[in-house]
């Protein structure tokens, strides 16, 4: 054959190139078969331009192309489909007559041969206009249940063969989707779910040694093993390929539900359980294998759920929570899930259905064509909008065959590139691409337009999430859509997508489905919106589990949709809180807060007590009210509605409960022990997961109670509960450090401070605060402390300070690693070290500024001029704001601020800044006023 005459032929194709190359490989795979070819030219060179996939085909079976090119004027027929089949079945049979796996896998590649031979005639007589579109879809949903029925036949031979046969043998399977509607695409999966009559009784076992049967199994467990090994002959990938793409997650319960049902359990999960996207889906349900008076009696059951007596526009409500499965989708060129798209025109006719088909028999339909054309009839949609719908639903998913038929695969994206456009605008007949993009996109706002008439709520910004939970999203679409959206691992984000989606399944009753339903999405737009949606959707995962365990949960969220987002931000930036809530559902209460967000320490007291008295050890109550009061806390602190002073003092005034309560259980034991705390307590500056620093003191000689007392108390502090743990605790700071005894009496102390303690110690000792214990012996050690402070903190000198900043500059700051907001230069122990030197060098002469927090202390040094009443406010403003960002920081698990961009930008927005550069600056100029008046005051006079 002369190259002229390919190219002639290839020329006249939408894809010249592709139609040539493919010819010329025939030709060179099968040189023999040129007559034959040029015979069948025209429709051969249409079909290389169409499909690669029947391309690549054709060459290595050229008898199976001639076939079909010869006999495309020839419709199907599906009793020719079945005795064909058939008769394969029974040779391939005859030829292996030992039966079992070896034949099993023979069966299987005659069907996918079977199965290859009949897309090839169809795909023919569709591009060549020998059939329309509706033909098309007869075709092959026609063959695809001829395959299904004739291969559960030998699935049932085989397993019957291994366990006998069931006591009552009815078994169907019942086909969904647009197999159900018999509109099956060229490149779709088969939506299937198996029914059978009845689970009472078992199999007949099959013979063995002795008379004896063995391999009796339940019928239940049988039809299941039926219906596993039927998936597995049509979708297991074998050097053919497959049948179908079998999804069996339509089925009650989805993935998580039993394989099979008998009747009666259909009946009761609808009845109960079932809900507006299942009887949506049931309208196209159809039998179509197995026994045909079980498929009857599943149809009859679904009936009343389907169709409701009543004129039921409760559909509208329930159907419109479904369309955030279609406006959600991220691909503007997906024309079966995205606006305008083929769900929408379904979605559109499957409401009216609800709507009006309990009344009119008339539109119990499957087929999507058929019922627009009823919907007219009967006057629920006019006559322009019929022509609309149905004329670009035939258009869709034309256009869908087109891409399908291309390399056999699920796909309903129109092409980015130009060229692949224009391809495919010549396969549908326009000139040029943009006219075919321009004409699409026309159709398109039609759809939507007729859509929204019956949906409304035109301005309703779409749901991401909704396209997540769409039931029939396979897994590699949910990847490919999560790519786009910022994840750096997409595939498990779909897992923990997947099974958010199945905690929906798990509640047991109708409402709280119904809520998780409402609900979830809305968690899951939210995750993918926040600034570590990797993590978040992690984190969610496991919280989609604890709201599905109670239905008060779930309220707390449907009254406030707005802690959503306050739940989501706290997943993403706060590991810290979000481990302390997962274990603890009932923390989740704490949500909804009362308007006074502030607790005093006597209702703190009361809360404790009453968990005692509610039968919780010492040790688990101090642990309820710290988590508690840090996750209400945080969550006031993270929606800005407490500021970081009282943040802190909050916190410091559980420890303070904790200690207190802690230790009265002990009083009769505990003496005169009285707990002096140090740092941050004692400065009432705790923030979220601060350690404790500690010391115990006794009025007078220690006795051996008040030693075991403390003991006690630490014990209760630190040890790991199935609570977690209180606080670490550091008692280091005792006269002689940890080599020293634990308590000591108020006169060791005074010994100590007058004559061995440093100056880092007498600086701590500004921040000695009594928080529990015996009230005399806590003013004794604070009048001791006023004592030893007045006689020797003069005599610490400012050398001493910037020795010991210059060392932690250069050994413990973590500069390197980011902004150290701490130790580095500027930072918050700058702070504390300078105003710490006044009160030293001052106490003497101005006792009134002996207060320990860092706050007060300003205020007293500046009462008393020995601060700048400007310095004072300018290095209050830098604490408030480093103790800001401290906070968050810890709430993050993190020690020092990130240079990391998205880090930057998270903390400038929490902290009111426009930009990451802008909260960088304010930083810089921070740490620079910081360092400049703290060296001015530090400097030798």
């Amino acid at each position: 054959m002369s190259e002229e005459l390919l190219k002639e032929a290839a020329g006249a194709t939408a894809d010249p190139r592709r139609s040539l190359q493919n010819l010329r490989a025939f030709l060179g795979g099968n040189p023999g078969r040129t007559e034959e070819l040029l015979a069948h030219l025209r429709g051969i060179a249409v079909l290389f331009s169409a499909s690669q996939f029947l391309a690549n085909y054709s060459n290595a079976d050229p008898d199976a192309l001639f076939s079909a090119v010869s006999t495309a004027d020839i419709p199907l027929s599906r009793e020719d489909l079945q005795s064909e089949l058939g008769s394969l079945f029974d040779e391939a049979r005859m030829g292996a007559p030992g039966g079992g796996r070896p034949l099993n896998d023979l069966l299987m590649g005659i069907v996918r041969t079977f199965r290859l031979r009949r897309i090839l005639k169809i795909t023919l007589r569709d591009i060549m206009g020998k059939a329309d579109l509706s033909d098309t879809f007869v075709d092959l949903s026609m063959l695809a249940d001829v395959i299904i029925e004739k291969s559960l036949s030998e699935v049932r031979r085989f397993l019957s063969g291994q366990y006998g046969s069931p006591s009552d043998d009815g078994f169907a399977v019942i086909a969904l989707g647009k197999l159900g509607a018999e509109e099956l695409n060229f490149s779709s999966d088969v939506d299937l779910m198996f029914v059978y009559g009845d689970d009472a009784g078992e199999t007949s076992g099959v013979s063995a040694s002795g008379g004896t049967r063995r391999n009796r199994i339940s019928n239940h467990e049988y039809y299941c093993k039926t219906g596993e090994a039927l998936s597995r002959f049509l979708s297991m990938n074998t050097e053919r390929g497959f049948a179908y793409r079998v999804d069996m997650r339509l089925r009650p319960e989805g993935q998580r539900g039993a394989l099979a049902l008998p009747l009666r359990g259909y009946e009761t999960y609808y009845e109960s359980w079932g809900r507006a996207w299942e009887r949506a889906m049931l309208i196209r349900a159809r039998p179509v294998a197995g026994e045909p008076a079980v498929g009857r009696d599943f149809m009859a059951l679904i009936k009343p759920f389907v169709y409701r007596k009543y004129l039921d526009f409760s559909a509208i409500d329930e159907i419109r929570s479904l369309k955030t499965r279609i406006d959600a989708t991220f691909k503007k060129g997906d024309i079966k899930r995205g606006y305008g798209g083929i769900r929408e025109i379904e979605f559109f006719t499957q409401a009216l259905q609800l709507i009006y088909g309990g009344r009119e028999f008339l539109l119990r339909e499957r087929n999507t064509l058929k019922t627009l054309h009823r919907l007219m009839q009967k006057s629920l949609i006019g006559q322009e909008d019929y022509a609309a719908l149905s004329d670009n639903y035939r258009f869709l998913r034309t256009v869908e065959h087109r891409l399908q038929q291309l390399n056999d695969l699920q796909t309903h994206t129109l092409p980015a590139g130009p060229e692949e456009t224009v391809i495919l605008a010549r396969k549908l007949g326009f000139p040029s691409g943009d006219m075919f993009t321009e004409e699409i996109e026309k159709r398109r706002t039609s759809v939507r337009r007729i859509y929204d008439s019956l949906f409304g709520e035109k301005g309703e910004p779409p749901s991401l999430s909704g396209t997540f939970f769409d039931e029939d999203l396979p897994d590699a679409e949910l990847r490919e859509i999560l790519q786009t959206g910022g994840l750096k691992d997409p595939a498990k984000a779909a897992r923990h997508i997947r099974a958010i989606r199945e905690s929906m399944y798990s509640f047991q009753t109708l409402r709280g489905r119904r809520l998780l339903g409402e609900i979830l999405p809305l968690f899951v737009d939210a995750a993918l919106r926040s600034s570590d949606p990797d993590s978040v959707l992690n984190h969610l995962q496991s919280f989609a589990g604890l709201l599905s365990t109670q239905e008060s949960y779930l309220e707390i969220f449907s009254r406030d949709r707005f802690l959503v987002d306050t739940l989501v931000y706290l997943f993403a930036q706060s590991p810290y809180l979000t481990k302390v809530l997962l274990p603890r559902p009932q923390y989740l209460e704490l949500i909804g807060w009362q308007e006074d967000p502030k607790k005093s320490l006597r209702e703190l007291m009361q809360e404790m007590s009453a968990a005692i008295s509610a039968g919780h050890s010492i040790s688990d109550a101090a642990r309820i009210l710290k988590q508690g009061e840090e996750i209400r806390l945080g969550l006031l602190f993270l929606r800005a509605k407490m500021g970081v002073r009282d943040i802190v003092r909050g916190l410091s005034k559980v420890a303070d409960c904790i200690l207190a309560t802690a230790l009265d259980q002990m009083k009769d034991e505990a003496g005169s022990l009285a707990v002096i705390g140090l740092g941050k307590l004692g400065g009432r500056e705790i923030t979220f997961g601060s350690d404790l620093d500690l010391v115990f003191v006794s009025a007078g000689d220690v006795t051996v109670a008040e030693t075991r007392a403390a003991e006690r108390l630490l014990r209760m502090l630190i040890s790991y509960t199935k609570e977690g743990v209180a606080y670490r605790v550091d008692t280091r700071l005792r006269p002689e450090g940890s080599k020293g005894p634990l308590v000591s009496s108020v006169e060791a102390f005074r010994k100590y401070y007058a004559s061995s303690a440093q100056s880092w110690e007498l600086q701590a000792l500004l921040r000695a605060r009594p928080v529990a214990g015996d009230r005399n012996t806590g003013r004794f050690f604070l009048q001791m402390a006023r004592d030893a402070l007045a006689e020797r903190g003069s005599l610490v000198l400012a050398s001493d300070i910037r020795t010991m900043r210059e060392r932690i500059l250069r050994e413990l700051s973590k500069e390197s690693s980011g902004y150290d907001i701490k130790l580095g230069p500027g930072g918050i122990e700058e702070l504390e070290f300078a105003v710490q030197f006044l009160q030293l060098k001052e106490c003497g002469t101005a006792g009134c500024i002996m207060v320990q927090g860092f706050d007060h202390a300003l205020k007293r040094l500046s009462k008393a001029g020995v601060l700048r009443s400007h310095d004072g406010r300018r290095l209050g403003d830098a604490y408030a704001f480093y103790r800001t960002i401290e906070s968050l920081l810890r709430l993050r698990e993190e020690g020092v601020l990130s240079r990391d961009e998205r880090a930057l930008e998270d903390i400038a927005t929490f902290c009111g800044y426009d930009s990451s550069a802008a909260f960088v600056a304010a930083l810089k100029r921070t740490r620079k006023t910081v360092v400049t008046i703290c060296r001015r005051y530090l400097a030798d006079s």
